[in-house]
């Protein structure tokens, strides 16, 4: 009955998903509560995404003529905040942790004659974002990279490496096959 259940509640979050104007290319999953989606521009979400939120909700706004692109297999979990002004990809198979925050914004200007920076995010393929990391304008994750709780990244992250410190710099290289995936 339980799977049942289970089976409903995700074919619900299609439906939600659809109704904000998300473009589904396959199925995805919710363990808690639904993520809250404010989407005023372009957001595609891969097969088998998987939402995970049982303390605080997952926010993902994606404003007027910006682009979020979630690869297949990733996994999102409690408290996420996606703030998408430009375009952010996150690569097939990423996994962010409890309250990471991406924004590719700054918001508002630094001093009274600059402009609001905004400036595209890329994570690649089976990147590991630690508990409450924060991923800033211009950042740049290479494939397989791991970012480390409570890191601040703005800038360009090489693959096969972790990050740690505010700001985040590369602490290690590591090697594995590209086709590996992070369990």
């Amino acid at each position: 009955m339980k799977r049942f259940l289970n089976k409903i509640r995700n074919l619900l979050f299609t439906s939600y998903c659809q109704f904000h104007k998300v473009i589904t290319l396959g199925r995805s999953y919710v363990s808690g509560s639904w993520p809250v989606i404010c989407n005023q521009g372009s957001f595609h979400l891969g097969r088998g995404v998987c939402f995970r939120s049982f303390r605080t909700k997952t926010r993902i706004d994606v404003f007027k003529g910006a682009s979020l692109n979630i690869g297949d297999g990733c996994y999102i979990n409690d408290g996420v905040n996606i703030c998408c002004s430009t375009s952010i990809t996150i690569g097939t198979n990423t996994k962010i942790a409890d309250w990471v925050v991406l924004y590719d914004t700054d918001f508002h200007p630094i001093e009274p004659t600059s402009p609001v920076h905004s400036e595209s995010i890329t994570l690649g393929k089976n990147v590991w974002i630690g508990a409450r990391a924060m991923i800033l304008p211009g950042s740049v994750i290479g494939d397989h990279s791991v970012i480390a709780a409570g890191a601040i990244v703005r800038g360009h992250i090489p693959a096969w490496s972790i990050a740690a410190g505010i700001p985040a710099k590369v602490i290690k290289t590591f090697t594995c096959d590209d086709d590996w995936v992070r369990p």
